[in-house]
């Protein structure tokens, strides 16, 4: 069985309109990170608590930093769908 971990991330300097695109509307892009990876998300404005096996988790902070890059256009259902991948 896989150990089990909390990690805090933080965005710093972080731009409230990069945040809700990579969020989504009413954070459905989080819980497409969520069924995808199988691990847990909740955010409070920058800072996001991600609980899960400790190699998702890690996959999950790599994607949410590589989404927040690319989030200054709103990002598509189909572009986070190939992030995902």
């Amino acid at each position: 069985m896989p150990s089990l971990v909390i990690r805090r991330h933080t965005f710093e300097a972080p731009d409230n309109r990069r945040l809700a695109h990579l969020c989504g509307p009413l954070d459905a892009h989080l819980r497409s990170i969520e069924a995808a990876l199988g691990v847990r998300l909740a955010r409070r404005e920058a800072s996001f608590r991600i609980d899960g096996p400790r190699v998702a988790v890690d996959s999950a902070v790599l994607l949410l930093d590589a989404l927040y890059e690319k989030a200054r256009e709103p990002i598509g259902e189909r572009a986070l769908q190939l992030a995902l991948v």
